[in-house]
Parts: C-alpha cells; sequence; structure tokens
C-alpha cells in the first residue's frame, strides 16, 4: 500500500502541471487534428488506410519520446538535487524507487500514444486495427532511447531547465525525422541521420513498409529500406548511452 501511494504521489506530480499536460497531451493531439483529421486530404488512402494515420503515427511518436524524455529527466535531477537522499531517510527503498520510476516511464510514455491513436478512431482514421496495434506496441518499445537521452541533457544541464530543453530540442528533431511533415527528397537524404529518423520509421513500419510521404510534386512517396532505421536507432541509441556512461564517469572521478 504505501508504494502504491508513493507511485501515486509520482505520477501526480509528473503529470498534473500545465507543462506536463500540454506537452504530453495536448500538442501530440492537437498536432494530428491540425495536420491529419482537419485536413482535406486526411482520407486520401495511404497503403491499407488513409492520410490521417500516417500523420498519426507520427504524433504518437512525439507524445511518446516526449514522456519518455520528460520522466527520465526528472528523475535525474531529482536524484542531482538531493532527493534521492531525502528519500533514504524515509521507508522507501531502492528497488520501490526503481519500480516507481520504471511505472512512471510507462505511464508518460504510454498515455500520448494511447490518446493520440483513440483519437484517430474518434475522427475515423482508416487503418486496419492489427496494424494499428503493432505500431503503437514499436513506438513504445523504440522510444525507449529517448530515456537516455533525456538523462544526457540533464545531466548536462544539472537543473530543472533540463527538461525544457529537452523538448525544446525534440520539436527541431521532429521537423528534421519526418515526425511531423514530409520532407522533400533532397532533405530526407538529411533526415536519415537525424535521432528521430530511425523512431518514427519503425514505429510507422507495419502500417507503411517503408513508405514515406515526400513533398516533391512528382514524387508523393519513396521506400526507405528498413536498414536504414534500424541502423539510425542503434547509432543514436549508443550515443545517448555512451554520453550517459562519460557524465556518470566524470562526476564519480571527482
Amino acid at each position: 500500500m504505501q508504494l502504491l501511494r508513493f507511485m501515486g504521489y509520482d505520477l501526480k506530480h509528473s503529470l498534473m502541471n500545465f507543462s506536463s499536460f500540454f506537452y504530453l497531451l495536448l500538442m501530440p493531439v492537437g498536432f494530428y487534428l491540425l495536420f491529419g483529421a482537419m485536413q482535406d486530404y486526411s482520407h486520401m488512402a495511404f497503403r491499407d488506410g488513409d492520410a490521417a494515420a500516417y500523420v498519426m503515427l507520427g504524433m504518437a511518436v512525439y507524445g511518446a519520446v516526449v514522456g519518455a524524455v520528460s520522466s527520465a529527466g526528472n528523475a535525474v535531477i531529482e536524484i542531482e538535487s538531493g532527493w534521492g537522499r531525502q528519500l533514504a531517510l524515509t521507508p522507501i527503498t531502492s528497488r520501490q524507487l526503481l519500480a516507481t520510476k520504471t511505472v512512471n516511464a510507462l505511464v508518460t510514455t504510454a498515455l500520448p500514444v494511447l490518446c493520440v491513436n483513440l483519437t484517430a478512431l474518434l475522427t475515423q482514421a482508416s487503418i486496419p486495427q492489427g496494424q494499428q496495434v503493432a505500431c503503437a506496441l514499436v513506438t513504445l518499445a523504440v522510444s525507449a532511447i529517448f530515456v537516455a537521452y533525456g538523462s544526457l541533457i540533464a545531466r548536462l544541464f544539472k537543473n530543472a531547465r533540463a527538461v525544457s530543453v529537452a523538448s525544446g530540442l525534440l520539436v527541431f528533431f521532429s521537423f528534421f525525422g519526418t515526425t511531423f511533415s514530409p520532407l522533400s527528397t533532397d532533405l530526407l537524404a538529411v533526415a536519415r541521420f537525424t535521432p528521430l529518423y530511425g523512431v518514427t520509421q519503425l514505429s510507422r513500419y507495419f502500417f507503411t513498409r517503408g513508405d514515406t510521404v515526400t513533398t516533391d510534386p512528382n514524387t508523393w512517396f519513396v521506400t526507405e529500406p528498413v536498414s536504414y532505421a534500424l541502423l539510425n536507432l542503434a547509432f543514436w541509441g549508443a550515443v545517448f548511452m555512451v554520453g550517459n556512461w562519460l557524465l556518470r564517469k566524470r562526476v564519480h572521478s571527482r
């Protein structure tokens, strides 16, 4: 019972504020409605569904990575600020704290994905149910690398602004990772090297099979090999984890 109360307090602290509500829920859902459901092209056929579903999957990715970054960044800041030492004076054990932070990360990552997908159903976006569930599960799995990204930025800045900085950078990465909107084929060649490209491509893969919308008038979409996305995910996951290891090593060596 004590653990459940602490989990509830931790989730309330993470979710019950305007900043979290805005970035985790309002932005992904609002962007889906604005750039997907409310557009004339929303019901244009795409693969086994329509364009609105394609947009929805990208916005779910954005919500998931924001949730991962928020939970990880806040956890690191709490530790750096001495909150962990305060908890050591309470009956909460280190295992219970780890379980609490794991639950927090799962909820803050899954909640925006769930909300965006439910909004898509309510607005009649067309996507086979099996593909929608598979894409949602893949989104939750691959967005986990941004837990390391959130921890990395928090360790660099070591204050409450760290999560805001990390979230702000995600908006930039989303525009250049095909998460928010299509790119020209020239920019797509650059996008393959950005942090959100791999996560976005893999999250959409069960629906798109690699077909990626472009803004070129003569080339509506191109088919991206899944190996590009896998290599991108592996590279950036390694960068974030090695960066965390180096920063922790520097702190412990002092």
